[in-house]
């Protein structure tokens, strides 16, 4: 066999065979040669020729399959990841890519995969592979991330964005414990020595990005928005190029300045980044807020493309493509991606503890709404609104639904959940 070269490899990390997922079992084998093999092997190189799929188990060498798996993983020029059944071997192979190549990560998961609290940071595009034409969108979604990815060659590594903070601070031995101690106190959720430590470790060495990043994090899940706008635009000056540090930057100025700045950084992002489908879905609110429906429509549309059907993106595009047509038009694909958005939001609501309150209980009661089940709707309004614990996230929800109202789409049940909407506003803090 001749020598991989591996300037032109895409190794693919993933589970060998059949594993369960939830209740159900998948088979990754037949996922591999159905839906990432083909993708891979029809992007297009910058300078000429295709990507080569890669797996250690479809190489046949002579060698220990160990050190074939950890020359892949230092070496190829991309390396793709499917995190969907949590495997042990899939999230070593991952921490190891991150930690020895800058960029040249991509990481995918089914759409209806729960993701534990631990890891729900990590950037993972949501796929489907049944019926076809979902399979089809699989791998469309594939090449276009690829595409992007190595177009772009963007720092997409949490670990090397870590460590490219920490190579000039003087102080470091001293900073590690104390972003040890703040990571225990979050696992206690003692998120204010959480902050106290992260600020002692600024104090120490103020040229962390990522300590900025977390500090703003915290900040802003606090309500502390003024706090966090400060944090993530020294993040910004310290590495120009952390595109999630401008994502957060961007939609935190938007919520402290009601709309009135935030798009400079968020468009900063998406240059830095064109598949945060976060920022692109962040950008599209902004723009909806300002009054520019249209390109808030095409800015949403894009994140749902880019996201493969994330649920937040695809209901706001839903509701402004109803409000411009005066129709509400669910076709075959958009009701495969809602029922896929149902059950990821499903999981959520569900875990210990839940994730993303209220956001993914309003998200519920919009697919319900949108599938006739006018009692599933007013059920998980009510639930979004007993979570809610300020007034901007029941008017948020209000203000989007009154985009169908304005279209003149009023589905069965819309109308008895409003009044339940404006007395919850009315209460809110």
């Amino acid at each position: 066999m001749p020598p991989v070269d591996y300037t032109r490899t895409c190794f693919v990390i993933m589970p060998f065979g059949t594993k369960p997922v939830g209740k159900h079992k998948v088979n990754f084998d037949r996922i591999y040669d159905e839906i990432f093999k083909p993708a891979v092997s029809a992007v297009a190189l910058p300078e000429g020729g295709k990507l080569r799929p890669a797996r250690t188990d479809r190489d046949f060498f002579a060698g220990d399959i160990g050190q074939e798996m950890f020359q892949y993983l230092n070496d190829s020029r991309f390396a793709l990841a499917d995190i969907t059944a949590l495997n042990p071997n899939v999230m070593y192979e991952i921490g190891v890519r991150h930690a020895v190549r800058q960029s040249g990560t991509a990481i995918f998961r089914q759409g209806d995969a729960t993701i534990p609290f631990d890891i729900n940071h990590i950037k993972a595009f949501p796929y489907s592979y049944r019926p076809e034409k979902n399979a089809d969108a699989a791998r469309a979604l594939i090449r276009r991330v690829l595409r992007d990815s190595l177009a772009q060659n963007a720092l997409d590594s949490p670990v090397q964005i870590a460590l490219k903070a920490q190579k000039t601070e003087p102080q470091r031995d001293e900073v590690q414990p104390l972003l040890l101690d703040a990571e225990n106190a979050l696992r206690r959720f003692d998120r204010p020595a959480a902050i106290a430590k992260l600020r002692e470790a600024l104090r120490i060495g103020s040229g962390n990005a990522l300590i900025h990043v977390r500090l703003g994090i915290l900040l802003r899940d606090q309500g502390d928005l003024k706090g966090a706008i400060a944090e993530f635009t020294a993040a910004t000056q310290l590495q120009p190029d952390y595109a999630d540090a401008w994502r957060e930057k961007g939609i935190q100025e938007a919520r402290f300045t009601k709309n009135a700045q935030g798009e400079e950084a968020l468009r900063k992002a998406i240059t830095l980044n064109p598949d945060d489908f976060d920022a692109l879905a962040s950008l599209g609110g902004l723009l909806r807020k300002t009054n520019r429906l249209e390109e808030a429509g095409a800015m949403y549309q894009r994140a749902t493309d880019v996201s493969g059907g994330h649920p937040y993106p695809l209901l706001m595009a839903l509701k402004l493509r109803a409000r411009a047509t005066h129709s509400m038009d669910i076709d075959d694909t958009v009701k495969r991606q809602l029922f896929l958005a149902g059950k990821m939001r499903q999981a959520q609501a569900e875990a210990n503890p839940p994730f993303d309150l209220p956001w993914c209980m309003f998200d519920l009661a919009e697919v319900a709404l949108y599938s006739g089940d006018a009692e599933g709707f007013l059920e998980w309004t009510r639930k979004g609104l007993s979570k809610c614990e300020h007034r901007y996230e029941a008017e948020s929800f209000r203000s989007a639904l009154q985009l169908l109202i304005d279209g003149g789409v009023e589905p069965r049940g819309l109308r008895d959940g409003l009044p339940l909407i404006d007395t919850a506003i009315a209460q809110l803090p």
